[in-house]
């Protein structure tokens, strides 16, 4: 049974207050630029992000440009991505998706999309192979586009869940339901600091998948933990 409740306040703004006051601010140091980003999180997908990171780094070791990746074959970017999940399959298609950019933009760039809605661009990552609504939020949010989408992996989708913030379903499911409930004064650094506050702090640290630690969880009076199926979905509508 949903619950709809007409707030003044989006409940992410609580949740935000709350992990902030635990973990404090999580704020973008560096940005990479897009297409580099593109690289490094179609990589990265089921994937611990220390190993993805080590790929990364022997991928921009290995290639003086991206356009050099994009000619590489798929056994040579195989060898230097092999410890990732699902490496032959991303070692086929990166290089095709970054020939796919080239062939669209005339060049290898992905700044044109800042000029585009995020839809637009969300639209337009997601027609390349490898490239889904994590990887393209990615894209839109952590590099130097700095655009207003939410990065919802498994551990975002994860707590969302617990915390009745979503339904059941799956990660495409939670982006949307929380993007529904993203206050229209958030920046593109507000989205990346709540990733990051759902994903390394209450994520990884306490609302792990199988042994969460719910005492010292700050968030635990809301927790939906027990029953999914049959959580609360609160509806934020601003005031007109």
């Amino acid at each position: 049974m949903q619950l709809s409740l007409n707030l003044a306040r989006s409940p992410l703004e609580g949740v935000r207050d709350a992990l902030l006051e635990a973990f404090g601010p999580q704020r973008p140091k560096a940005r990479m630029d897009p297409v580099s980003q593109l690289v490094k999180s179609s990589i990265s997908h089921r994937t611990l992000d220390a190993t993805s990171w080590a790929a990364f780094l022997r991928l921009q070791s290995e290639f003086q440009t991206w356009e050099d990746l994009a000619r590489a074959e798929p056994e040579t970017v195989l060898a230097l991505i092999a410890d990732v999940t699902h490496a032959e399959d991303k070692a086929r298609r990166l290089p095709l998706a970054l020939r796919m950019v080239e062939a669209r933009v005339g060049w290898l760039s992905l700044s044109h999309l800042r000029n585009q809605t995020v839809e637009q661009a969300r639209h337009e990552l997601r027609a390349l192979p490898g490239v889904g609504q994590k990887v393209a939020a990615s894209v839109l949010n952590f590099s130097t586009l700095a655009m207003r989408d939410l990065v919802v992996d498994s551990h975002v989708h994860r707590t969302a869940q617990r915390l009745g913030l979503v339904g059941s379903g799956d990660p495409t499911h939670s982006y949307h339901g929380l993007m529904a409930l993203v206050p229209d004064s958030w920046t593109a650094d507000d989205l990346f600091e709540l990733h990051c506050l759902m994903k390394h702090g209450l994520g990884q640290m306490l609302c792990q998948h199988d042994a969460p630690r719910c005492g010292a969880c700050p968030l635990k009076a809301q927790c939906r933990r027990v029953g999914v199926e049959g959580a609360r979905v609160l509806e934020w509508r601003p005031r007109t």
